[in-house]
Formats: structure tokens, C-alpha cells, sequence
């Protein structure tokens, strides 16, 4: 019978390429990889049986890797992957890569390394690294196939099921609004480029304010923390009068809340003088003053169904990949709006 020693040997590559290729643990190149399978293929090698069963057999453990702990969007996420999981029967661990791709990566290898029947990831990887997606839709550790469900990224025309809210509309929403209330210069304090959610809320931004005719729309790059949001709103606002601008819509509330406190600190009134917009209607937004006008997004919502498609992927591997778009809305507050309640009500588009 055939070893891997003699796998490696034929395909002319080291003992650890061949098992990197067969257990899906790192990268390796499309050459090497189709020399390594034609070398298994001729020598009929297979993995032993019992082994294979030994390896494959369930742990009923899920990982989750979020971006960074520090967002509070994140804190209902987890809570209801937890709730779910719970009652799915799947204990729950959570990775943070720290916006870093490095990090995510290192968390997967382990997971697959400790036999993870599934990880719910909200990744970092740049959007058209489709060879990494790929290879994350065929996830797989010594014969284990380790399913992925994607947070807040569509994914599914690689094979993995998602679940995301429409940053794009939810965007648009907002500019239409600030349009209705009659600014016309408009700044978006963007999250990073890396994040398909900062990059579908900019885009959002930038062509409603086409539409809606503008006189002005700039994007300035944060990284949603509410320091960025607020050094970003000091460079626009220095000096203590506007430059130009009569409405700051930022791409989450954190960076929101930060450019309401720089406003402040300039002596600029708002929304008398700026009108200020957030998204994802986490908890801050109603409790500061004046109340953050923004984008509602269900973080239970969110994480919950991403625990349930994991779950229905381990027990049906084979049924094809869907994405599931959450529905949201504005929730007009007096940021925005003087004559809106602090707590104003869900408003559907």
C-alpha cells in the first residue's frame, strides 16, 4: 500500500506539501498541487479507512471570528451565534483577528487542527481574493470537511453560505435623507477599504449623492473606531467653521459618536450647523446628545442566521450555497432631524 513518503517521492515535493494539499491547511500553488494529485491518483494512495471515520467524526464545536472586539455591533452578533448554537447543540468559541488577515488565517488552521465542524467568519481578506475563498469553501483537515458561513460578505458564488445586511441601501438611505433635509455637501467618514461592509456603504454614499445632485461628496478613510471619527471631523472642521460641508454621515455609530464630539469641541451645532448620521443602530445611539440619527441593522438577526445555515450545512453538505440579505431601515433622530424623538420609531424604505 502506498504511503504519503511515496506520494511525495513521486510528485518530486516534501512529505509536508502533500499533507498541506490533502488536509486543506495551507496554501500551495495550482502547479505543485496538480503534480501532487496525479501522483495519488497513480499510486492509488487513501487514507486508512478507520483513521479517515476517526478524523471525520463530529465535535459539535463552532468557532467565530470577528474583526474586531472592539465594535459593539459585535456584542448582540455573538449573543445570539451563542443562543443559537446552544440550542442547536454546538458549544461556541470566539477568535478576533484584529483586522488583521494573518491572524484570521492563523484562527482557521487551528480550528481545522482541533477538528471544528464549522466557523462562522467575518473576514478580512481583500474582495478578490477569490483563491482564498475557494479554499475556504473546501475547507478540509485530514479528511474533515470544516464548513464556513460568511458574516456581513456575500460569498455564495464560491459555495459558502452568508449572511449580510444591505450596507448599499442602507447608505442611500441616509444620503436621500440628509438630501430631504436640505444639505447639499455632503462627507462620509468611511471604514477601511479591506471591509466589504465600508466599501458597500461608500459606494451607497457616493452614487445616492449622485443622484440626489450634491454639490459636494467627499469620502475621508477611518477604521470605524470613534477616534477616527473623530480626528477625521477635527481635519474637515478645523478651525471651528465648516469647510463647506453641511452633513457628516459616518459608516457606523462609533465613528458617528466621535465626530459629534469633535463638532462639539468646534463649537459647531448640530444639526444646525451639521447634521450627523451613523449606521447600525447600536445601543449609543439613542442615549447621547443630540440622538444619533442611523441605519437599523439586527445584530440578532445577523448572527442567528448564520448560526442556522452553518448548522443546516453540517447536516446537508451537498445543498447549494444561498446568501441572505437582512431587511433595515432608518431610524430618524434629532441629529438629523429637530423635531424627531430620541427614540423615534423603525422606519422600513
Amino acid at each position: 500500500m502506498a504511503t504519503i513518503v511515496d506520494v511525495a517521492r513521486r510528485a518530486n515535493v516534501a512529505i509536508s506539501t502533500v499533507s498541506n494539499i490533502l488536509n486543506g491547511t495551507k496554501y500551495v500553488s495550482d502547479e505543485v498541487t496538480e503534480k501532487v494529485m496525479r501522483a495519488v491518483e497513480e499510486l492509488n494512495y487513501e487514507i486508512d479507512p478507520v483513521a479517515r471515520n476517526m478524523k471525520s467524526a463530529r465535535s459539535h464545536n463552532i468557532g467565530v471570528v470577528i474583526t474586531n472586539s472592539s465594535r459593539i455591533f459585535f456584542s448582540s452578533v455573538l449573543r445570539s451565534i451563542l443562543e443559537s448554537a446552544a440550542g442547536l447543540g454546538y458549544t461556541v468559541m470566539t477568535f478576533d483577528s484584529s483586522d488583521t488577515f494573518e491572524w484570521e488565517k492563523k484562527y482557521i488552521t487551528m480550528m481545522c487542527q482541533n477538528r471544528f465542524d464549522g466557523i462562522i467568519l467575518d473576514s478580512v481578506a481583500e474582495m478578490d481574493d477569490e483563491k482564498y475563498f475557494r479554499w475556504l469553501a473546501g475547507l478540509t483537515y485530514r479528511n474533515k470537511r470544516i464548513y464556513v458561513a460568511s458574516l456581513e460578505r456575500d460569498l455564495s458564488r464560491y459555495g459558502i453560505d452568508s449572511v449580510t445586511p444591505d450596507n448599499y441601501a442602507g447608505a442611500q438611505a441616509v444620503v436621500r435623507h440628509l438630501a430631504g433635509c436640505g444639505c447639499s455637501r455632503l462627507l462620509h467618514l468611511a471604514g477601511p477599504m479591506n471591509s466589504t461592509m465600508a466599501e458597500e456603504r461608500a459606494r451607497g454614499f457616493c452614487d445616492a449623492a449622485a443622484e440626489c445632485g450634491a454639490q459636494a461628496a467627499r469620502v475621508a478613510i477611518g477604521d470605524f473606531s470613534p477616534r477616527s471619527g473623530y480626528d477625521l471631523a477635527l481635519e474637515a472642521f478645523g478651525g471651528g467653521r465648516p469647510a463647506g460641508d453641511d452633513a457628516v454621515f459616518a459608516a457606523n455609530d462609533q465613528m458617528a459618536v466621535g465626530a459629534l464630539k469633535a463638532l462639539e469641541k468646534l463649537g459647531l451645532r448640530v444639526p444646525q450647523d451639521v447634521r450627523v448620521a451613523g449606521f447600525d443602530n447600536t445601543f449609543v445611539a439613542s442615549l447621547i446628545e443630540p440622538a444619533l440619527t442611523t441605519v437599523q441593522v439586527s445584530g440578532q438577526a445577523l448572527g442567528g442566521e448564520a448560526m442556522r445555515l452553518l448548522a443546516a450545512r453540517i447536516e446537508q453538505p451537498d445543498r447549494p450555497a444561498e446568501c441572505r440579505w437582512l431587511d433595515a431601515g432608518l431610524v430618524v433622530r434629532t441629529s438629523t432631524d429637530p423635531s424627531a424623538g430620541k427614540d423615534a420609531e423603525f422606519l422600513p424604505w
